[in-house]
């Protein structure tokens, strides 16, 4: 009788959290901090992308720049030629792959035989489910997306005016997706605050 209202428990906590993970929506989100002393006057100005040695004639690098040029579009900066650009836009790029260990819900699990039954608290066997402990430590490997721009203003003998970096992990590399994204959260409500560090959340079916 006991075993028969712990496996009708477990049921009714797995139904639950499948309704629950189908009405969600899948979310992105990155930690951003920002430094900002942007001059009034510079609505409109123009801005060029200085490459270092090692980012010239790197592929994934233009496609870091490529997600900059679409993100800062939003904040009305154009892009200029190194000689008539008025801010100078340096960008930089990693994704190391990190494990970490994650505690996560495991439950009962299925199985079309019955039988051990284990003494003690350990897990056991019976009429094919398989009892296990509810939450177990694992380990995930993810990638440290991290993205850092900086301007520095001409007009101002190359003083730095704005500089921002996000940080999200995911377990997957999504390189182009992982870009788009962090590239778009570091001019969200550009320039922001000086010293600001928040937490911005995308949905990713819109």
């Amino acid at each position: 009788m006991q075993h028969a209202q712990k496996l009708i428990r477990y049921l009714f906590i797995m139904v639950v959290g499948l309704l629950l993970l189908g009405g969600c929506a899948q979310t992105w989100s990155a930690r951003v901090q920002q430094f900002e002393q942007w001059p009034d006057n510079a609505a409109d100005a123009t801005y060029h992308i200085e490459l270092s040695d090692e980012q010239q004639n790197n592929l994934e690098f233009q496609a870091v720049a490529d997600a900059v040029r679409a993100a800062i579009g939003s904040v009305g900066l154009v892009e200029s030629d190194a000689d008539n650009a008025r801010f100078t836009l340096r960008v930089d790029f990693h994704n190391p792959l990190q494990r970490r260990w994650v505690e996560r819900y495991q439950g009962p699990m299925f199985s079309p035989f019955g039988g051990f039954w284990g003494g003690g608290a350990g897990p056991f066997w019976g009429g094919g489910i398989y009892y296990g402990p509810d939450w177990v430590v694992t380990p995930v490997d993810v990638y440290e997306n991290q993205l850092t721009v900086r301007l520095l203003d001409n007009e101002q003998a190359g003083k730095e005016v704005y500089r921002a970096t996000a940080r999200s992990e995911s377990e997957e590399e999504e390189l182009l997706m992982q870009l788009s994204l962090l590239a778009q959260a570091v001019f969200e409500d550009f320039p922001g605050i000086n010293g600001q560090t928040r937490i911005i959340e995308k949905r990713l079916d819109q």
